[in-house]
């Protein structure tokens, strides 16, 4: 009974390791670097918030807020 349980378990973490995109890790390199590109334009008043999502592509969505865009010149 114990090997049976020790199965499940470690089919569990395969399958959940396989949902998984990216690291940890990776996710809060992305996740600075997103922060840096659209702090360039926008005045954030909050950290912007990332998501994957597997599905016949892998799905990117960004959200963040902001307080107002930032004044730029005009560009031809």
């Amino acid at each position: 009974m114990r090997k049976l349980s020790d199965n499940a378990m470690r089919t569990r973490d395969i399958l959940s390791r396989e949902r998984t995109l990216i690291s940890e890790d990776c996710e809060k390199v992305i996740v600075r670097d997103l922060e840096k590109i659209l702090s360039g334009y926008f005045r954030l008043c909050g950290g912007v918030n990332f998501k994957l999502e597997r599905g016949e592509t892998i799905r990117i969505l960004i959200t963040a807020e902001a307080e107002e865009i930032k004044p730029f010149g005009i560009v031809r």
